[in-house]
């Protein structure tokens, strides 16, 4: 099969189902917005389902909707997968990235949902357990996450073993919370670990790029980390600045509505003996 996506399209569209070749044509004429989407943003486009986005991808010789994707960009030649087509934009040193880095996180800043955020703070402090979870690379910003959680006392926990981190939710509940970070929302690990928790009635906040994508359509509450045009692409060095600025915004809330109890100070006091 050959790797160019556009190429397979025409060569195979005369065999597609109608639903499948609503798809095919958005991609052939719309080729540099479909590498920045997601399959329920294609789907939502295109007039078709998640699932016609995925047998269309399979069709086409990928085994899903990511490997389509990236092919896709190699072929339009984003340059280093860096998020700009033009290499005329590409920042020239260090201090222009973090120039657009800072746009990025104000672009999301904007787009923050405050109500939702306070929600999600007030669901945190008032937890019994607070389940984290992650896949791939996204599981250290989660760990991250989870420790500094811990050290407000909060009883939180995320395991580097997603098997694992499905199993303690096996005793969880309505007084529990999961919290699920994934920047493409398409996870199947995540994904799966929200449905165990809507099984458990545990309450559910995902921390991802679209509301639209299957991360987003299960969970109860979603905090968005979209930005317009990315600094790293999905296929580069990816930063996870953007969902550490969201959950740090969570933990600022928290500890604005926590009091530092004795035992915090004594977990703080042991920490600080580990210092010069």
């Amino acid at each position: 099969m050959d790797k160019q996506v556009l190429r397979n399209i025409e060569r195979l569209k005369e065999d597609m189902f109608l639903a499948e070749r609503k798809v095919a044509d958005f991609i052939s004429s719309n080729p540099y917005e479909v590498v920045e989407l997601n399959v329920s943003d294609l789907a939502d486009k295109s007039g078709a389902s998640d699932a016609t986005v995925i047998r269309l991808c399979k069709r086409l010789g990928y085994k899903g909707f990511y490997q389509m994707k990236l092919a896709l960009a190699e072929e339009l030649g984003r340059y280093q997968m860096t998020g700009y087509s033009d290499p005329e934009e590409n920042p020239k040193n260090a201090r222009e990235v973090i120039q657009c880095l800072t746009r990025d996180l104000m672009h999301i800043a904007d787009r923050l949902d405050n109500e939702k955020a306070e929600e999600c703070a007030e669901m945190i402090c008032n937890s019994k357990r607070v389940f984290v979870v992650a896949a791939g690379n996204t599981i250290p910003v989660a760990m991250d996450f989870t420790f500094r959680l811990c050290r407000q006392g909060i009883n939180a926990s995320c395991g580097t073993i997603v098997e694992y981190g499905m199993a303690t939710m096996v005793g969880g509940g309505e007084e529990d919370l999961l919290i699920a970070v994934s920047h493409s929302g398409s996870s199947k690990h995540v994904i799966q670990a929200v449905e165990i928790a809507k099984k458990k009635k545990i309450p559910t906040v995902a921390v991802t790029s679209s509301k639209s994508n299957p991360l987003a359509r299960r969970a109860k509450i979603t905090l968005l980390t979209a930005v317009e045009r990315p600094l790293f692409g999905e296929y580069g060095s990816a930063t996870h600045i953007y969902d550490q600025a969201v959950l740090d915004s969570l933990l600022y809330l928290v500890a604005q509505k926590r009091k530092l109890d004795e035992d915090i100070e004594m977990i703080e006091a042991l920490l600080a003996e580990y210092k010069i």
